[in-house]
């Protein structure tokens, strides 16, 4: 049944529901992402960041040499990545492409809460890996990990994240369609009982919850703005300029050890650099455009766009595929038991202990002085030994 032009019942198919529900939400977005560009690039970069950072994650398992505490950031940091790509992205492509929730609120609140929280894990991640670097150029002998040190960063960051996130979390639910037709019609929800239909249901943020939340929209706004962008943005940049003086500063001391050795020193702390670099230029340009389309629209500068949100987003976690490539070109641990890693799944691939090691190893030449030639004094070991630490560690 459906309503006439009188206002009267008369008896049609039950898909009439559904038909009017696709007709609301198509002429509520103005234009349908099936077939659309932007959805297999969703694609490309959701199933590519994912097998990327699985990788990561299956190259640290499977290495014993790569399962140290300081690689143990870089670790939180591809499961973020993963999380990003398996549940953050698909969900907001969902929501962006459709206008009613069939989930629940249950469901509503938990992926908003994820959504969230993940995007500040990620964020926190960097500064934490900029600050424990900054800490290693500035003692590389004494700063050390206690070995319970990442599980406390890790409960840290998570708790953190979660406390920020709680706002926007409390504010966003799924509630019943009713301010437009035919959903607000009296008869409506036991036609929709008769045909076996649920009511259509929206998972939004509601303004009259951040009326009543301790923060104000604007606000929250603000410090989404400070800590999940402007914040690691900072740190890695810090971390890169202190690190690259401390090197330049450091490298002096180098200048009567043997050419070998400074040379494998050098290039250790070049790829140290390299890395940090790569870290700030991926974090600054990747989610430049979702904090200015969140700043822009949370002060009604602009008004929301579909296409222009998910062009946002989609920039914003392709950093998750990034990354990945990063550790793989610089990281050169890393890079060798990726390497061993794929040889040990060709079917005739049979290695000795010694030959599997050398993929992994990072041999470290002996810590001596050597006189130079042409100088009438020592090198400091100390000295020496912080350098080669600081590239090391770094890597």
């Amino acid at each position: 049944m459906r309503p006439n032009a009188s206002g009267e019942w008369t008896v049609v198919e039950c898909d009439w529901f559904d038909r009017m529900k696709s007709m609301q939400n198509n002429f509520f977005w103005m234009s349908q992402l099936e077939g659309s560009p932007i959805v297999f690039l969703y694609g490309i970069v959701c199933t590519f960041g994912a097998l990327a950072n699985l990788v990561v994650l299956f190259a640290f398992i499977r290495t014993s040499n790569l399962r140290n505490l300081r690689n143990s950031f870089i670790v939180n940091l591809a499961c973020s990545d993963l999380l990003l790509c398996v549940v953050t992205a698909p969900v907001t492509l969902y929501t962006s492409a459709n206008v009613f929730w069939p989930f629940g609120n249950i469901s509503c609140k938990v992926l908003a809460s994820v959504q969230a929280v993940n995007t500040f894990v990620s964020s926190l991640t960097l500064a934490l890996i900029a600050m424990d670097r900054v800490l290693l150029t500035t003692c590389p002998v004494k700063w050390r990990l206690a070995a319970t040190a990442p599980i406390v960063c890790y409960c840290i960051v998570w708790i953190v994240s979660i406390v920020i996130a709680l706002p926007y979390s409390l504010t966003v639910r799924s509630r019943k369609v009713d301010s437009f037709e035919p959903w607000d019609d009296v008869h409506t929800p036991a036609m929709l009982a008769v045909c076996g239909r649920s009511h259509p249901e929206i998972c939004v943020e509601m303004q009259d919850s951040w009326d009543r939340a301790y923060i104000s929209k604007t606000t929250f706004t603000i410090t989404v703005l400070a800590i999940q962008y402007l914040l690691p943005l900072f740190a890695l940049a810090y971390a890169y300029v202190q690190i690259g003086s401390t090197i330049r500063r450091r490298s002096k001391v180098s200048r009567t050890i043997d050419q070998a050795r400074r040379i494998s020193m050098q290039s250790r702390n070049r790829r140290a650099l390299l890395l940090l670099m790569i870290l700030v230029l991926t974090y600054a340009i990747c989610w430049a455009p979702m904090n200015i389309h969140n700043v822009l629209n949370g002060f009604e500068v602009i008004s929301y766009s579909q296409y222009r949100y998910l062009f946002c987003h989609l920039v914003g976690i392709s950093s998750a595929c990034v990354n990945p490539i990063t550790y793989a070109l610089v990281n050169e641990s890393f890079r060798n038991a990726l390497h061993h890693m794929f040889l040990s799944f060709r079917p005739c691939y049979v290695t000795s202990g010694d030959s599997a090691s050398s993929y992994i190893t990072n041999s470290k030449p002996t810590k001596v002085s050597i006189r130079d030639p042409y100088s009438t004094k020592l090198d400091s070991p100390t000295k020496v030994d912080e350098l080669e630490t600081l590239g090391n560690s770094m890597l």
